[in-house]
Parts: structure tokens; sequence; C-alpha cells
């Protein structure tokens, strides 16, 4: 026998970044609600738009401001969750993100995963790369944006070009470095 339970209240994801994933939970499940948050880290997540031939220098310049910040393994760890088309140019762009097919990711100061991998892990900070690729990847697309969202544990940047989806409006927007 099984019986379902539905987690309601969440002890890793700091209110801000779920006030993010609730918008993209409702814009692919109206009538699911996320769990409620217990904690805040008093900063906001937050979204970097860099030119359309940009992503990839536009998530390495990310992606090293965060390992400063973190000042190594002991400091946190650090995730950049792509779409799967996108992993051998960030792998490139990034080196010092250890790609997720690798097991030496998981302890590796940054890793660097598609969000099939990234599923039931929790990292410091994530870098959500081409939010419209992970949307337009698979047809659970909503659904794989809610779960690149939740895990991160203290701050969420989403590095984007083009267009940001219309559920992750509410995130604030700087240029990309």
């Amino acid at each position: 026998r099984w019986r379902e339970e539905r987690l309601t209240v969440n002890y890793r994801t700091p209110s801000e970044i779920m006030a993010v994933a609730a918008d993209v939970l409702a814009s692919v499940s109206p009538d699911e609600r996320p769990p409620d948050s217990v904690r805040s880290e008093g900063v906001g997540p937050n979204a970097v738009h860099v030119p359309t031939s940009g992503l990839s220098a536009g998530v390495a310049a990310q992606a090293r401001a965060d390992l400063t910040a973190l000042g190594g393994p002991e400091g946190g760890r650090l995730a950049i969750i792509a779409p799967d088309a996108l992993i051998p140019a960030l792998s490139a762009a990034v080196p010092e993100a250890i790609p997720g097919d690798q097991p030496e990711s998981l302890d590796a100061a940054a890793a660097l995963l598609t969000v099939s991998q990234a599923k039931g892990l929790e990292f410091d900070r994530v870098i959500v790369a081409d939010p419209a690729g992970i949307l337009t990847e698979s047809e659970n697309g909503g659904h794989d944006l809610y779960v690149a969202i939740t895990r991160a544990t203290h701050r969420l940047t989403v590095v984007y070009d083009g267009d940001l989806p219309p559920s992750l409006r509410s995130l604030g927007t700087t240029p990309g470095r």
C-alpha cells in the first residue's frame, strides 16, 4: 500500500526564492500550492539579461562572481543548471564547473547540471541558465524550471537572453556583465 503526502513546509528554500517558484508552479499547475518557506535570506533572486550571443559568457561571469563570494567549497557550493543542449558550451565557458555526468561534480565547488541531474540536490547558490530553453526542452518544462529554481538554499540568479519567460517576470533584472 502507498499513501501520498504533500510537503507543506519548506525548511531548505528561502521565501524569496519560493515566491518566484510559486509563480512558475502556478503557470503549469494552477491548483497546486508550493510549500511555505519558514526562512528568509533578506535578498531576493535576480535575473541577468545578456545579449543573444552572450549567454555562455554571461553565465561564466556570474559563476565567477558567485564562486568568489562563496570563497571555496567550505564556503558553499554553486550549481549551474541549464538545458541539455547548452551544457557543452557552458562546459567550455566555465571550466571550473564540473559537468554532472562526472561523479566528482557533487563534491566540487561548482557543478554544471541538467535539470534531471539536479533533481533531489541542493546548493548554496544556483544559476539557472536559459530558462526559456528549459521550458521548451521537454513536455514537463514548467515543472523542470520549478525544480531548477528550488535547488537554491541561499541565492538564485537567472541568466537569460531574449525575453524572460512570463512566469519569471517577478524577478528583478539587471544588465549582464
